[in-house]
């Protein structure tokens, strides 16, 4: 069975003893609250692929993760006999090749597969500086109108779901704890936005990215603490990806 990533999972730090590591399929190196992580457990869940996840404390890595992955990058994954792969989206492409299953989530026509990964790149920019750096939110409010224009059928990807739709879904999903965070700060009123809110309710709907995600309120407290620079070991959050390093 697919592994749902438990609330209050154990982070490994630093002089942690090695876990034991799944002999047998998939390892996941994740951070709970991290969105590039959540792109390679969406992918993951999507394909129906049984996972283990090793949750790593960010600011106190194990020494064991290390050796395994002198970068200390997650989302990482690792299989028997492999070296650790990383960086969300190349990981993600490779889980839909390596994972054929019911279903391949990447097109295979060479230009629509490039033209996915273009957009997720663009539609995630302006949730950079709001989420990484603290900054106004008037940067997503111009995204939205533009990702309004994007959004041309029920899916980015087009009549259903795809890649991008998978890749660019965990900062939809923290719309809504970005706005309870910092009351005022951030206002989105998603009529003005109808093409986006069917779209995020088709995915909320979605089994697969309901066995993904966290609640509403979840990423709210975490987001507050994170803001007040709450550096508690349960909270502490560093996305691995190039912009988002010391999150």
């Amino acid at each position: 069975m697919v592994r749902k990533i438990p609330g209050k999972s154990k982070d490994f730090q630093e002089g942690s003893a090695l876990p034991k590591i799944n002999d047998n399929g998939v390892t996941v190196y994740s951070m709970r609250f991290c969105p590039y992580a959540e792109r390679v457990r969406l992918m993951l869940n999507t394909k129906h692929v049984p996972y283990e996840v090793i949750n790593i404390d960010l600011k106190s890595k194990p020494e064991w993760f290390l050796e395994r992955n002198p970068l200390g990058k997650v989302p990482a994954i690792e299989e028997p006999g492999k070296k650790p792969l990383f960086e969300s989206l190349v990981v993600a492409e490779y889980i839909d090749e390596q994972f054929k299953g019911n279903r391949e989530v990447l097109p295979s026509d060479p230009y629509e597969k490039a033209r996915q990964k273009v957009i997720a790149q663009n539609i995630t920019t302006p949730f950079y500086g709001v989420l990484f750096k603290n900054e106004s939110g008037d940067a997503i409010l111009k995204g939205l109108e533009d990702v309004e224009k994007m959004l041309t059928s029920e899916y980015f990807a087009g009549s259903s779901q795809g890649f991008v739709d998978l890749m660019v879904w965990p900062w939809f999903e923290r719309l809504a704890s970005l706005a309870d965070a910092r009351p005022g700060a951030l206002q989105i009123d998603f009529s003005c936005y109808p093409k986006i809110k069917l779209w995020m309710e088709r995915k909320l709907n979605d089994p697969d990215v309901k066995d993904t995600a966290y609640s509403q309120e979840t990423f709210t407290t975490f987001l507050k603490a994170r803001w007040r620079g709450n550096r508690t070991r349960t909270l502490v959050f560093d996305s691995t990806e190039d912009l988002a390093q010391g999150f």
